[in-house]
């Protein structure tokens, strides 16, 4: 896993078993030929020739047993809490869209060398979307945030109903942002301190600010962040929305562009475009099938096997079972550091009198008892 053998490399280990196990072959330049390849291919049709997804090293690492294991041990804890259902279980996550798309296939001739479809230009200007969806198939409106100074209504022109919107200098979310489409949250879904609500997000820098946090205490929300370099494995809008929807939204732009011969797409269009392509992707079915395949809902913490982690255990990174933790600061603190994994979990003493907690709006934080009329510790749980 993540470290396949490509067509070559079949081909001349083929040659070099040959010549070990002194079979007699026609083989040439110490290479299996392609004859053979596509006989060996249709004596094993389990077997097939796939383009690999990209995988960066910090995934393949920080995709590991023990990793995995500490949050869904969190998460358990907090299940057991309080009674949630899985109306109750949210996961929140970015992505982008742009005006120039991914022309799809086309048919041409064979032999033709380039083929070309016309797109809006060559490079465009990404405009962030924030999708929410919980475990029983309800999708929050999502929110639509622009490049560019100021925000009009005339942005949001026909995209999904309830659709907020807004904009920034690089098209991306910030910590404003983010508490603006927090408050959004809010308003519809309704959560309070006696009607929690978790809500599963990755670590970005704009969930992590003090803000933030005092938001979702006040209302009952659960922040709960994924360890780092997991999403792809552990998010359920990453597992079964974004790609159908990135591929819908190219589909709608490629009917666009032969509707609108010689125009560009603009800013004002892709809400519209948007709007068609989350109508066709957000779908029940796609939400309760994330949560499922990830075990975040129904909870299943052995959803992931040991292949799973394979990649993790071929790297030079010492096993986070093997680094050593680091003792307790003071009686009133007790801190456990992984340092492979980057987990800090502090035990920090709260009452009825203080207005915070003391944050290091560094880290992503995760406050699991929020109410802050009681007098008993609240756990703050940190992937930094």
């Amino acid at each position: 896993m993540f470290f396949g053998l490509s067509t070559t490399e079949l081909r001349k280990l083929a040659y070099e078993l040959a010549v070990k196990l002194k079979v007699e072959h026609r083989f040439k330049n110490e290479c299996a030929g392609k004859s053979w390849l596509r006989g060996f291919l249709g004596r094993h049709p389990e077997l097939a020739i796939r383009t690999p997804e990209p995988t960066s090293l910090g995934r393949a690492v920080g995709f590991n047993k023990p990793s995995v294991q500490k949050f869904f041990d969190i998460y358990k804890s907090e299940l057991t809490k309080d009674t949630y259902t899985s109306d109750r279980i949210f996961n929140m996550d970015e992505s982008g869209v742009t005006a120039v798309h991914r022309p799809g296939k086309v048919l041409s001739r064979k032999g033709d060398k380039q083929i070309g479809k016309v797109c809006s230009g060559e490079k465009g200007q990404t405009t962030t979307v924030i999708c929410c969806v919980s475990a029983a198939g309800f999708y929050v409106p999502p929110m639509l945030i622009f490049r560019r100074k100021r925000f009009t209504e005339l942005l949001l022109r026909d995209s999904p109903p309830g659709t907020i919107g807004a904009c920034s200098a690089n098209g991306w979310v910030d910590s404003e942002l983010f508490i603006k489409w927090l408050t959004h949250f809010i308003s519809v879904v309704k959560p309070s301190p006696t009607n929690k609500v978790i809500l599963i997000l990755d670590g970005h820098s704009s969930h992590k600010t003090l803000g933030a946090v005092e938001l979702a205490r006040q209302h009952g929300i659960v922040m709960m962040s994924l360890p780092p370099h997991t999403t792809h494995k552990m998010q359920p809008l990453d597992r079964t929305v974004f790609g159908p929807l990135k591929a819908h939204y190219n589909s709608e732009c490629d009917k666009w562009m032969l509707s609108h011969a010689g125009q560009r797409i603009s800013q004002y269009d892709i809400a519209g475009l948007f709007g068609a392509a989350y109508l066709k992707t957000c779908t029940m079915e796609k939400a309760i099938s994330g949560f499922r395949c990830t075990g975040l809902w129904p909870f299943n913490p052995d959803i992931f096997t040991e292949d799973d982690f394979l990649p993790s255990v071929v790297t030079d990174e010492p096993d986070p079972d093997t680094v050593a933790r680091l003792p307790a600061e003071s009686s009133t603190s007790s801190q456990h550091t992984d340092v492979q994994n980057n987990v800090k979990v502090d035990q920090v003493a709260t009452s009825a009198s203080s207005t915070s907690t003391p944050l290091d709006q560094t880290k992503t934080t995760i406050v699991l008892n929020m109410d802050q009329s009681s007098a008993a510790p609240a756990q703050v749980l940190s992937y930094f």
